[in-house]
């Protein structure tokens, strides 16, 4: 076009000119700004990144130290290796790193910070000084700017070993970005929460977060288990520390380890849900949804789970170059790593009693918990008593289930409690005397009575057992009904007027990348045009479901995370149902023999200290806490 002026005719407008402009190149304060608008989004970004070069610099000793919320002044010290005097310049140079020299580098990185863009955006919008000493013999050097990508000449200044960063009025000179920042305490509570985090990933590194010359936070290197309990306490409190399990997974190259909460420690939010990737802070839906999975079935509806864990994965499978702050990773193989997290985090929650290390489950421990208030769960906390029904399983005609709605003789309850028993007959028999030392692995002890025909109270080496018999037979039915249920193949039930779905391009091609598992799980389906998919058959348990709902939920899954659990929970729904009406109720008598069947069985079942609805099934009480309660020794 040979004119620099050009009219651009828009149908039913006038016309609108457009103006040329001439191709530049931006100063390089001016780019440094740009990109600093994508690492530098207020005060706690500043903070990661220092925070990320100090650990890079092997760092045994890491103080932050605020003024006014950040926007004032920020300033990380660090004990590391420090930067020598011929590459200060360089350090805050756009594009330079030490911690890459080749592609081959960039596809397994190592390091935290490295892409060298950092230092250079920082000190674009702020008043920047840097310290920094490499040589236990030689002097400490500085060199600062102001935000325009003028740097002073480097002066020696007296330091001790490692670096120091100083950034104060940040967004002094863009005042358009300066007026988007809170209140000073929501930003620091921005930069105390992103401190925490790093405070856990790292615990062979000591660290100290001073706001306004308060100190906020201070933990020790991790040197032993003790030291460990206590840094976990301070970071993570008390009650979690008491209420979790300690996890260690490892398959092939990939290791998991850290710790879980109890199902019985949720939260109404994810504000105690914390994953690194080979010690990086990372937002992965991915991740966060395999172990949300894993405690399928021990949760209330609508809690979250507590946890902390450090994911292990070889550097040459994880890209961390996704996202401008590194928060997002992206694995070579998502679905092996998904499964493995998903199904380490189920083993952990899911032993069975006689395999937990403590039990954690006091009174004490418990009253300490975030216990929800909504009516809709405090409703499910409430004790029913269903009718009870036989189960059985039909060979060769799926799972098939007689008796619903009527009730289960008491014959019928007591022989099953007592086969329960055959593997420990001779040990059920005992009703009285002491608990002895090798009784340490009948971790619920041995019934000593019932109580309103609701609770099983039990001795054990500890003190005194607590069980709720209707929700422990509730979870020991359940559990059995599902292995009954896994054992056998998914039976398809044919739909006498085949159901055609309308679905969107996309979600046809997710079934079809899918198809294989869809006819495993009982789906017959072919497909009816671009956009419809026609179902012939279901799996026989879900005749009475929303299957067009059921299968537009399953495509969401797998779209996201390559795996869908709703038909696992669709059925889990019906077992559970059949599991509640079959087990014990409220004011059934037991004798001795049937309580501690019951128990012994607790003691064997998987997830039984919580029944299908998420509650407890049993409390300890200790012999510690009796004698508090009377005021004994007092």
């Amino acid at each position: 076009m040979s004119s620099s002026n050009t009219s651009v005719q828009s149908s039913g407008r006038e016309n609108i000119s457009a103006t040329r402009s001439v191709i530049t190149q931006l100063p390089s304060h001016l780019a440094d700004q740009i990109a600093a608008g994508e690492v530098v989004e207020r005060p706690a970004s500043v903070v990661k990144e220092l925070l990320e070069n100090a650990l890079d610099s092997g760092a045994s000793q890491i103080d932050v130290v605020i003024e006014q919320g950040g926007e004032k002044s920020i300033q990380v010290i660090d004990n590391g290796c420090g930067i020598p005097k011929e590459e200060l310049n360089l350090a805050v140079s756009r594009h330079a790193t030490s911690k890459i020299k080749t592609v081959k580098d960039l596809a397994a990185v190592a390091t935290l910070g490295f892409r060298g863009e950092a230092l250079a955006s920082i000190s674009s919008v702020s008043r920047f000084e840097i310290v920094s000493k490499s040589d236990e013999k030689g002097a400490a050097w500085r060199l600062g700017a102001e935000g325009e990508g003028a740097w002073s000449e480097l002066t020696p200044v007296a330091g001790t070993m490692g670096t120091q960063v100083s950034v104060e009025d940040l967004f002094f000179n863009t005042p358009a970005r300066k007026r988007f920042l809170r209140s000073q305490q929501t930003e620091f509570s921005h930069i105390d929460q992103l401190v925490k985090r790093v405070m856990l990933s790292r615990p062979e590194v000591g660290f100290k977060l001073v706001h306004n010359s308060k100190v906020v936070r201070h933990v020790l290197p991790v040197i032993d288990d003790a030291t460990r309990q206590k840094r976990l306490a301070q970071l993570m409190g008390q009650p979690f520390v008491q209420q979790s399990l300690e996890v260690e997974f490892e398959a092939q190259d990939i290791r998991v380890s850290g710790w879980v909460g109890l199902p019985t420690f949720n939260r109404s939010q994810t504000d105690m849900q914390y994953l690194f990737v080979n010690g990086r802070i990372v937002r992965d839906r991915m991740l966060s949804y395999a172990v949300k999975q894993a405690y399928a079935d021990v949760l209330y509806h609508g809690r979250h789970p507590a946890y902390l864990l450090f994911l292990e994965v070889p550097h040459e499978l994880v890209d961390v170059n996704v996202h401008p702050a590194k928060y997002e990773v992206r694995f070579a193989n998502g679905r092996w790593v998904y499964d493995f997290l998903r199904r380490s985090v189920r083993e952990a929650v899911s032993r069975p009693v006689s395999a937990e290390q403590g039990s954690g489950r006091s009174l004490s421990g418990m009253n300490s918990v975030e216990m929800p208030t909504s009516p809709q769960v405090q409703s499910s906390m409430q004790f029913q008593a269903p009718v009870g029904a036989s189960s059985e399983i039909s060979s060769g005609a799926g799972f098939q289930y007689s008796g619903y709605g009527q009730s289960a003789s008491n014959n019928e309850v007591s022989e099953a409690l007592k086969a329960y028993s055959a593997s420990t007959s001779g040990v059920i028999q005992r009703e009285s005397g002491s608990i002895a030392e090798t009784d340490e692995e009948f971790k619920l002890g041995f019934a000593k009575m019932q109580l309103h025909g609701v609770f099983i109270l039990a001795e054990n080496k500890h003190g005194l057992v607590l069980v709720d018999m209707h929700a422990a037979h509730e979870r020991v039915v359940y559990e059995r009904l599902k292995t009954q249920w896994q054992q056998q193949s998914l039976v398809s039930q044919p739909l006498l007027v085949p159901m055609v779905l309308a679905l969107e391009s996309s979600q046809i091609s997710v079934w079809q990348e899918f198809q294989p598992w869809f006819e495993k799980l009982g789906f017959e389906m072919e497909p009816m045009g671009p956009e419809q998919l026609k179902v012939s058959a279901i799996p026989a348990l879900l005749g009475k479901n929303d299957i067009a709902g059921l299968v537009n939920d399953m495509l969401a899954d797998l779209a996201v995370a390559g795996e869908s659990q709703q038909v696992e929970e669709k059925i889990n729904v019906i077992l559970s149902t059949m599991a509640c009406h079959g087990s014990v109720r409220a004011n059934r008598q037991l004798t001795v023999e049937e309580m501690n069947a019951l128990l012994r069985e607790m003691e064997r079942t998987e997830r039984s200290d919580q029944c299908n609805h998420g509650r407890p099934t049993w409390v300890q009480l200790s012999m510690e806490q009796l004698d508090g309660l009377f005021m004994r020794g007092q």
